[in-house]
């Protein structure tokens, strides 16, 4: 576990982390300057310990919100306001250069964006006033109440996608992993809420739909291209696929596999199960069916994958893992609840206290040592990524 300690460096300052890398962490931050606001995109060197500005921006219309996508080489900007048109700017990461600024104008209002890499980025239009129509339109012959776009930056071209199955699943249903340099794309598509699909289970012999919850994966360079030519149904691998009798829930990725929890309503049995995109092989990972107490449940960490059965108990928090982990700590519930565990030995918790002598919330986070039986307490803001935390 590494902690990177900041704090000193935003003091006072009302920061959103973007990125950690092996090397820097890369930041913004919004400043009202004589009635407008400037948005500052920053780094901070792990090695030197020092802050650099790498650009800045004048945001002109003060209802702006940013999404920021963090690559190896270059950062995007997403400027919107919930209207039918966006900003999109690409900037170099080192010399603060700006590569590409376009205006881009969609059907409907904006709801949300994913870069799926460096040059592509899916862009979701809710229904607005004025395209009410052709959204419910829409909607009877596809399922989706979102229309789709992808952006390619390369060539500056907007492409309306036409897959029904990646408008319907928006940003929430898409994952992307690198497995040994080849980009994946995988797509979460759940029928419902776990206990909606278990009462239609219940209630099956009234039914005649395909009640399913599908698992699918595909190559990013492939899904990119038929995405931009226009294709309806596209290719995809399935994973894993559940009737009406049973359920499949994503629960995350790590190295080559991506991992889900698999049950089946009739006898119980739950299990965690993965499927590695390398070699294209089913595993069971672990049988979680007995787990049953009360006073038990799961946190999972999903990239990289590890999930932990934690029992809160007697005022104690006792953390076992159950993949990818083999913590067994016991820690006093005063630190507050579990977010994770690193390296079997250090649990990182959340506590939130009100005061009630100054109508505040305080937010504390521990770092315990379960080898040394000690803590540390921090006042701040907390941002956890694979064997990293940082601090600010």
């Amino acid at each position: 576990m590494t902690v990177i300690d900041i704090r000193n460096i935003f003091t006072d300052r009302n920061i959103e982390l973007v990125d950690v890398t092996p090397t820097h962490v890369y930041y913004a931050e919004e400043k009202n300057n004589g009635g407008h606001n400037d948005l500052f995109l920053l780094e901070y060197n792990r090695s030197t310990r020092r802050e650099r500005l790498i650009t800045n921006y004048t945001l002109d219309d003060p209802t702006f919100v940013e999404h920021i996508f963090s690559f190896e080489e270059t950062m995007v900007i997403i400027l919107e306001n919930g209207s039918n048109s966006l900003w999109l700017i690409e900037i170099n990461k080192k010399s603060g250069v700006e590569l590409n600024r376009r205006k881009i104008v969609c059907t409907g209002e904006f709801k949300n964006c994913i870069a799926l890499d460096s040059e592509h980025i899916l862009i979701y239009m809710a229904p607005d006033s004025e395209n009410y129509a052709v959204f419910e339109k829409y909607k009877e012959v596809t399922g989706s109440d979102c229309l789709c776009y992808l952006y390619n930056l390369k060539n500056n071209q907007k492409y309306f996608v036409r897959s029904s199955l990646i408008a319907r699943l928006g940003v929430e249903g898409i994952r992307i992993m690198d497995v040994h340099g080849q980009k994946f794309a995988v797509l979460l598509d759940p029928f419902a809420d776990e206990d909606i699909k278990e009462n239609y289970y219940r209630e099956q012999r009234w039914i005649n739909a395909d009640i399913r919850d599908n698992l699918w994966l595909c190559r990013l360079g492939d899904l990119v291209e038929e995405l931009e030519s226009g294709t309806e149904d596209i290719s995809l691998k399935s994973i894993a696929s559940a009737d009406i009798k049973a359920l499949v829930r994503y629960m995350g990725t790590g190295d080559e596999k991506i991992y889900f929890r698999a049950k089946e309503f009739r006898n119980g049995t739950e299990k965690i199960c993965s499927y590695n995109a390398f070699v294209n092989t089913l595993e069971v990972e672990a049988d979680i069916s007995d787990i049953k107490d009360p006073d038990a449940y799961f946190i999972i960490d999903e990239t990289p994958f590890k999930t932990f059965n934690v029992t809160a108990k007697d005022g104690k928090y006792r953390i076992k893992g159950i993949v990818n982990s083999e913590a067994d700590i016991t820690y006093d519930s005063s630190l507050g609840r579990f977010l994770i565990c690193m390296d079997n030995r250090y649990v990182v918790s959340e506590k939130t206290v009100f005061s009630k002598e100054s109508g505040d919330t305080h937010t504390y986070y521990y770092i315990y040592d379960s080898k040394l039986k000690k803590h540390e307490s921090y006042e701040c803001k907390c941002h956890i990524k694979g064997g990293t935390v940082v601090l600010y």
